[in-house]
Protein backbone atom coordinates (compact mmCIF):
# COMPACT_ATOMS: atom_id res chain seq x y z
CA UNK A 1 0.00 0.00 0.00
CA UNK A 2 2.82 2.49 0.82
CA UNK A 3 4.12 1.75 -2.47
CA UNK A 4 1.23 2.75 -4.04
CA UNK A 5 0.50 5.76 -2.24
CA UNK A 6 4.34 6.82 -3.09
CA UNK A 7 4.18 6.46 -6.63
CA UNK A 8 0.70 8.10 -7.04
CA UNK A 9 2.27 10.96 -4.92
CA UNK A 10 5.48 11.18 -6.91
CA UNK A 11 3.11 11.19 -10.34
CA UNK A 12 0.70 14.22 -8.80
CA UNK A 13 4.57 15.62 -8.18
CA UNK A 14 5.96 15.37 -11.23
CA UNK A 15 2.78 16.27 -13.23
CA UNK A 16 2.89 19.81 -10.82
CA UNK A 17 6.07 20.61 -11.68
CA UNK A 18 5.46 19.63 -15.26
CA UNK A 19 2.19 21.83 -15.31
CA UNK A 20 3.96 25.04 -13.60
CA UNK A 21 6.36 25.10 -17.02
CA UNK A 22 3.75 24.52 -19.42
CA UNK A 23 2.82 27.38 -21.49
CA UNK A 24 0.41 26.90 -24.02
CA UNK A 25 -1.41 28.94 -26.81
CA UNK A 26 -3.33 29.08 -30.01
CA UNK A 27 -4.03 31.16 -33.16
CA UNK A 28 -7.00 31.56 -35.31
CA UNK A 29 -5.04 30.87 -38.67
CA UNK A 30 -8.08 31.65 -40.79
CA UNK A 31 -8.04 35.29 -38.78
CA UNK A 32 -4.62 35.80 -39.56
CA UNK A 33 -4.63 35.11 -42.86
CA UNK A 34 -7.89 37.20 -43.68
CA UNK A 35 -7.19 39.73 -41.46
CA UNK A 36 -3.23 40.54 -42.23
CA UNK A 37 -2.27 43.09 -44.69
CA UNK A 38 -0.94 40.50 -47.32
CA UNK A 39 -4.14 38.16 -46.86
CA UNK A 40 -6.01 41.15 -47.58
CA UNK A 41 -4.20 42.17 -50.45
CA UNK A 42 -4.19 38.44 -52.11
CA UNK A 43 -8.20 38.63 -51.36
CA UNK A 44 -8.85 41.79 -53.34
CA UNK A 45 -6.39 40.11 -55.89
CA UNK A 46 -8.03 36.73 -56.20
CA UNK A 47 -11.98 38.77 -56.11
CA UNK A 48 -9.93 40.68 -59.62
CA UNK A 49 -9.54 37.38 -61.01
CA UNK A 50 -12.20 35.47 -59.70
CA UNK A 51 -14.33 38.67 -61.63
CA UNK A 52 -12.38 38.41 -64.84
CA UNK A 53 -13.57 34.83 -64.98
CA UNK A 54 -16.92 35.21 -64.54
CA UNK A 55 -17.61 37.69 -66.74
CA UNK A 56 -15.75 35.55 -69.75
CA UNK A 57 -17.85 32.94 -68.39
CA UNK A 58 -20.95 35.20 -68.52
CA UNK A 59 -19.83 35.88 -72.21
CA UNK A 60 -20.14 33.07 -73.22
CA UNK A 61 -23.54 31.83 -71.17
CA UNK A 62 -25.14 34.74 -73.07
CA UNK A 63 -23.87 33.55 -76.18
CA UNK A 64 -25.12 30.21 -75.53
CA UNK A 65 -28.36 31.11 -74.60
CA UNK A 66 -28.68 33.02 -77.47
CA UNK A 67 -28.06 30.32 -79.64
CA UNK A 68 -30.58 28.24 -77.87
CA UNK A 69 -33.41 31.10 -77.94
CA UNK A 70 -32.91 31.01 -81.82
CA UNK A 71 -32.85 27.27 -82.07
CA UNK A 72 -36.08 27.45 -79.65
CA UNK A 73 -38.01 30.30 -82.38
CA UNK A 74 -37.07 29.03 -85.54
CA UNK A 75 -36.12 25.37 -85.07
CA UNK A 76 -40.18 24.78 -86.68
CA UNK A 77 -39.88 26.63 -90.14
CA UNK A 78 -36.36 25.94 -90.30
CA UNK A 79 -34.95 23.17 -92.41
CA UNK A 80 -34.18 19.59 -91.36
CA UNK A 81 -30.35 19.86 -92.07
CA UNK A 82 -29.79 24.04 -90.94
CA UNK A 83 -31.56 23.21 -87.80
CA UNK A 84 -29.72 19.99 -87.24
CA UNK A 85 -25.74 21.94 -87.73
CA UNK A 86 -27.83 24.67 -85.27
CA UNK A 87 -28.33 21.72 -82.97
CA UNK A 88 -25.10 20.70 -83.41
CA UNK A 89 -23.57 24.41 -82.42
CA UNK A 90 -25.45 24.59 -79.65
CA UNK A 91 -24.45 21.32 -78.01
CA UNK A 92 -20.36 21.59 -79.21
CA UNK A 93 -20.81 25.54 -77.54
CA UNK A 94 -22.56 23.83 -74.28
CA UNK A 95 -19.90 21.02 -73.76
CA UNK A 96 -16.97 23.83 -74.64
CA UNK A 97 -18.37 26.20 -72.02
CA UNK A 98 -19.12 22.87 -69.29
CA UNK A 99 -15.21 22.29 -69.74
CA UNK A 100 -14.03 26.05 -69.60
CA UNK A 101 -15.99 26.60 -66.45
CA UNK A 102 -14.74 23.51 -65.04
CA UNK A 103 -11.41 24.19 -65.59
CA UNK A 104 -11.30 27.42 -64.74
CA UNK A 105 -13.01 26.32 -61.22
CA UNK A 106 -9.64 24.34 -61.10
CA UNK A 107 -7.29 27.23 -61.39
CA UNK A 108 -8.77 29.60 -59.49
CA UNK A 109 -9.12 27.06 -56.67
CA UNK A 110 -4.97 26.61 -57.43
CA UNK A 111 -4.47 30.17 -57.66
CA UNK A 112 -6.26 30.85 -54.24
CA UNK A 113 -3.94 27.92 -52.90
CA UNK A 114 -0.93 29.89 -53.84
CA UNK A 115 -1.66 32.83 -52.80
CA UNK A 116 -2.68 31.76 -49.09
CA UNK A 117 -0.28 28.53 -48.94
CA UNK A 118 2.77 31.38 -49.11
CA UNK A 119 1.30 33.52 -46.26
CA UNK A 120 0.50 30.86 -44.41
CA UNK A 121 4.09 29.29 -44.35
CA UNK A 122 5.27 32.70 -43.29
CA UNK A 123 2.46 32.90 -40.60
CA UNK A 124 3.98 29.72 -39.38
CA UNK A 125 7.48 31.08 -39.44
CA UNK A 126 6.15 33.84 -37.24
CA UNK A 127 4.52 31.84 -35.06
CA UNK A 128 7.47 29.29 -34.49
CA UNK A 129 9.61 32.07 -33.82
CA UNK A 130 7.09 33.99 -31.81
CA UNK A 131 6.55 30.59 -29.73
CA UNK A 132 10.49 29.90 -29.56
CA UNK A 133 10.68 33.89 -28.40
CA UNK A 134 7.96 33.84 -25.86
CA UNK A 135 8.73 30.23 -23.94
CA UNK A 136 5.33 28.43 -25.41
CA UNK A 137 5.57 24.75 -24.88
CA UNK A 138 3.35 24.29 -27.60
CA UNK A 139 0.83 27.00 -29.77
CA UNK A 140 -2.14 25.20 -31.16
CA UNK A 141 -4.10 25.91 -34.26
CA UNK A 142 -7.56 27.72 -33.08
CA UNK A 143 -9.38 25.71 -35.65
CA UNK A 144 -8.47 22.10 -35.24
CA UNK A 145 -10.64 19.99 -33.64
CA UNK A 146 -7.67 19.19 -31.27
CA UNK A 147 -8.62 22.52 -29.49
CA UNK A 148 -11.99 22.45 -27.75
CA UNK A 149 -11.34 25.54 -25.40
CA UNK A 150 -9.25 28.30 -25.51
CA UNK A 151 -8.96 30.73 -22.78
CA UNK A 152 -8.84 34.52 -24.78
CA UNK A 153 -5.99 35.16 -22.39
CA UNK A 154 -4.60 32.31 -24.46
CA UNK A 155 -5.11 33.71 -27.86
CA UNK A 156 -2.44 34.24 -29.84
CA UNK A 157 -3.90 35.85 -32.78
CA UNK A 158 -3.48 39.65 -32.62
CA UNK A 159 -0.12 39.12 -31.73
CA UNK A 160 1.07 36.96 -34.32
CA UNK A 161 -0.74 39.31 -36.65
CA UNK A 162 0.76 42.31 -35.52
CA UNK A 163 4.24 40.36 -35.79
CA UNK A 164 3.41 39.34 -39.04
CA UNK A 165 2.54 42.32 -40.58
CA UNK A 166 5.63 44.29 -39.12
CA UNK A 167 7.86 41.44 -40.65
CA UNK A 168 6.02 41.25 -44.13
CA UNK A 169 5.30 45.12 -44.53
CA UNK A 170 6.34 46.52 -48.10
Amino acid sequence: MRVRWFILTSLLVASTAFADGLKLGYVDLQRALNDSEAGKKAKDEFKVQVDKVQAGLKKKKDAIDALKEQLDKKALVMKDEERGNLEEDYRKKMRDFERDYKDSQTDLQQKDSELTGAIIKDLQEVIRDYGERENYTMIFEASSTAVLYGAKSSDLTASILEEYNRKHKK
